[in-house]
């Protein structure tokens, strides 16, 4: 498989740790990778008091004991974990647990202080690319070169309209970084046809790394509920998104090699057969040859293998020249 598919918990559960738990569960039941936790321990570090939300963020906020029980539980169901810290104490996550991806979320693309301690890290990276000028990502890309880099398409604008993500971003960060994947982040609304199909096509561009809003109840009003899908849907996206590797993962050496469907068909196209009754003995030349559809197996089919050749037996008009039929 390659493709690689999390989803994504967000605040969706408003600082019940029974609910994340209960998230947990369905992504292991639709079938992903990996589960993306955004990790808000110090709220003070991240939000201003005097930011309208910070009444309603305080009571989104996780102990560290309560991450790590919820990590641990991930980590139980064999599910990866992809960390988003918010706050520099959630980076003691790291050393606790087995990390498969760190994410810098949009909002601290310039926090400095939560960067340097990104940078004492080894792990493999996710980088919003969504909202970033291309200088932006070119400056982070090189910043990271020796690490691995997934860039991460789309945004969440509550919900994303197809239109704004300009899909074809991802053609173009495969032309520029070959050495990163990219990734899509879907945040189409729960009800959008597009919160399957963007996926498709975001496959055929290219991307190979997909992330998606999970929710218990679809609709239901939460925190990050306008992107967020079921079980259901996330499992469709999974199974569209292994069919399309199936049939167009493949490897550049194997684009040509034809399957048995496709040498019958070539198999139809018209094979040399005698023009006139010819004699044994007789030496074929370009004028003694025509081309006509046949059935017969064992026929020679390139004109340039038979010029030259002498019969061991005579040829009728319109049969086959066949591999046993000269010296």
């Amino acid at each position: 498989m390659s493709f690689y598919i999390y989803a994504e918990t967000a605040f969706h559960h408003e600082g019940d740790k029974s609910y994340l738990l209960k998230l947990v569960d369905e992504a292991k039941k639709s079938g992903v990778d990996g589960v993306k936790f955004q990790v808000l321990i110090a709220l003070d570090e991240f939000m201003s008091s005097q930011h309208s939300a910070y009444p309603q963020a305080s009571a989104w906020v996780l102990t560290l004991d309560e991450w790590k029980e919820v990590f641990q539980y991930t980590a139980n169901l064999e599910l990866d974990i992809i960390l988003m810290p918010l706050d520099c104490l959630a980076f003691e996550l790291c050393a606790l647990f087995e990390v498969k991806y760190l994410e810098i979320h949009s909002v601290s693309f310039k926090d400095n202080k939560l960067l340097s301690r990104l940078d004492e890290s080894t792990i493999p990276l996710i980088l919003g690319v969504g909202g970033r000028t291309l200088s932006e990502v070119e400056e982070v890309v090189k910043k990271y070169q020796d690490r691995e880099i997934i860039l991460m398409t789309g945004f969440q604008s509550f919900p994303s309209e197809i239109k704004d993500i300009k899909l074809l971003r991802i053609k173009k960060l495969l032309e520029l970084y070959p050495q990163c994947e990219i990734g899509y982040a879907d945040h189409s609304s729960f009800d959008d046809e597009m919160s399957v199909l963007s996926n498709d096509y975001a496959f055929m561009l290219g991307a190979r790394v997909f992330e998606k809003h999970i929710a218990l109840e679809e609709g239901k009003e939460r925190i990050d509920f306008q992107s967020a899908v079921g079980v259901e849907k996330i499992s469709k996206i999974k199974n569209r998104l292994s069919f399309l590797d199936r049939t167009l993962g493949l490897e550049d050496g194997k684009l040509f090699e034809m399957n048995k469907k496709e040498i019958v068909y070539r198999n139809r196209q018209k094979l040399p057969v005698a023009k006139f009754d010819l004699e044994i003995g007789h030496k074929v030349i370009e004028s003694d040859i025509e081309l006509k559809m046949l059935d017969v197996e064992e026929t020679i089919g390139d004109i340039k293998l038979l010029l030259g050749k002498k019969l061991v037996m005579a040829k009728l008009k319109g049969s086959p020249f066949l591999i046993g039929n000269f010296e």
